[in-house]
């Protein structure tokens, strides 16, 4: 599932629309998640995003990324969704595989790196719908609220596979896309 309901406040413009290197942030994304999963879903009401074999899902409650994860889950056809952000500049297919591999007896699986959780680039079971949902109907829209109600496993960046922190990395103001600009090689 591709976060992608956000209104970009910070960066000014819609960020799933930004290029690198020729390629929207937006279709890196997608290219890397269907290069892992039968199904990709859009996250928010994207229907300028959409097409047929990748449609977006409405939240059912807007206006947080929590309700995109909580509608996407509704919508999913399997028990898991994967959560990625829209404004990562170099998804890594190996590092979802990685928290792929971890998911058993698990509800959630998320990176933890040093500046904290990464809960919108995570593993998300529909054990979690609930406590989404409960969460969402009283105006509670931070995601990691509702993880000590479930079973989340923690992965550690000392845990994580190299490159890690360039797949994380996301984009989110014009000073942090002036920044990864100056550091490509």
């Amino acid at each position: 599932m591709i976060l992608a309901g956000g209104r970009s406040r910070r960066m000014g413009r819609d960020k799933a629309c930004l290029e690198i290197d020729g390629q929207t942030l937006f279709s890196r994304t997608r290219e890397m998640l269907c290069s892992v999963f039968d199904q990709v879903l859009i996250g928010g009401d994207r229907p300028d995003l959409a097409t047929a074999q990748i449609p977006c899902v409405s939240d059912i409650y807007p206006g947080s990324a929590l309700g995109g994860l909580h509608g996407a889950l509704s919508a999913a056809r399997t028990p898991w969704i994967f959560a990625v952000p829209c404004d990562l500049a170099h998804p890594d297919p190996e590092l979802v595989r990685f928290i792929l591999a971890r998911k058993d007896g698990w509800d959630v699986v998320v990176p933890r790196s040093p500046a904290g959780l990464e809960p919108v680039f995570a593993l998300y079971h529909k054990n979690c719908l609930g406590p989404m949902e409960r969460m969402l109907a009283r105006g509670d829209f931070r995601i990691y609220d509702f993880y000590h109600q479930v079973h989340v496993r923690y992965l550690d960046s000392e845990t994580l596979p190299a490159g890690w922190a360039r797949a994380l990395r996301n984009l989110n103001t014009p000073e942090d896309l002036r920044r990864m600009s100056k550091e490509e090689p």
